[in-house]
């Protein structure tokens, strides 16, 4: 179990230090990514807040599912959706070609946002851009379909594919960095 894990665990068992230490370890990665999505610093912001707050809530973390990590990205996320949809914002698919590169990452650690874009630059191409914009666009499934005239079935099908692919590529990585801080 890693220690982002262990944090959201003693979260849910009232240990109000664990958030402080979570906020401390993932504050910076959720920040950037409320302001790739939203690209309006006081949204970001109020996302970060909102994420961390729902977190202490609304936590229904189950360590069995997945990474701690990605269970608070995907808070984030969805309040960015959320916001994206009430108010209008979210780009129209008139004006997205979603053959064009989305939204440049602004991430405040580099490592992970090149450790990222390594991983999806190894992803097909087609299956990279359904991700970033599904992700970072919150187009769903229909709209894509639309887009790129897949059908339905085809771009669930890719983007399921594309998500494995790029979660054992981020896991490789991850067993590959962890050598080699054990070798120094």
């Amino acid at each position: 179990m890693d220690d982002e894990t262990t944090l959201v665990i003693r979260l849910l068992q009232g240990d109000e230090t664990a958030l402080q230490d979570l906020y401390e370890r993932l504050s910076r990665q959720v920040f950037s990514l409320a302001l790739q999505m939203l690209n309006n610093r006081q949204d970001a912001e109020e996302v970060l807040q909102d994420t961390f707050v729902k977190l202490t809530t609304h936590n229904s973390f189950n360590p069995s599912y997945g990474s701690a990590r990605a269970y608070i990205y995907t808070i984030a996320r969805n309040e960015c959706l959320m916001r994206l949809r009430t108010k209008g914002s979210r780009p129209q698919l008139s004006n997205i070609d979603i053959h064009e590169n989305p939204l440049e990452a602004e991430l405040n650690d580099i490592d992970t946002a090149l450790t990222v874009k390594q991983a999806l630059a190894k992803l097909e191409t087609l299956d990279a851009k359904l991700l970033k914009a599904s992700f970072y666009w919150g187009y769903t499934h229909d709209e894509l379909s639309q887009q790129t005239g897949l059908p339905l079935g085809t771009v669930k099908s890719r983007l399921r594919r594309a998500l494995l692919r790029l979660r054992d590529l981020l896991d490789d990585t991850k067993v590959l960095s962890q050598k080699k801080g054990g070798n120094a």
